[in-house]
């Protein structure tokens, strides 16, 4: 009886975790002024993901973004949103997630609107 409760509990433990990084890295949107000084494709086996090196306009401080498409928001247009971007624009870039540098993951772009 013992394990099946101590199995019960990691199991909803388990769901938890899934359910908290499912909402922190798809559900946490934030919008930023960023002006675009780089950007590059990264190709790893077949899978390929697009990194934004920008500049925040409210404190100068450097932010790598990445622009990959996102089942749950339904985004699936990153190589066009990577075409539209320009270096030396300013962007409002809506983005999810957060950043891990441990496992290289980046905030993702969602939305960007340039700043005329």
């Amino acid at each position: 009886m013992r394990k099946k409760i101590v199995f019960a509990l990691v199991a909803l433990l388990a769901l938890i975790a899934c359910i908290g990084s499912i909402i922190l890295f798809n559900f946490n949107d934030h919008t930023v002024t960023v002006t675009v000084t780089d950007k590059e494709r990264i190709v790893q086996n077949n899978d390929s993901r697009y990194l934004i090196y920008t500049t925040m306009e409210d404190t100068e401080e450097t932010l790598v973004l990445e622009n990959t498409d996102n089942l749950l928001r339904w985004k699936f247009d990153s190589s066009d949103l990577y075409a539209e971007l320009e270096e030396g624009k300013t962007y409002d870039v809506t983005v999810v997630g957060i950043r891990l540098g441990i496992f290289s993951w980046y905030e993702n772009i969602i939305r960007i609107k340039e700043i005329q």
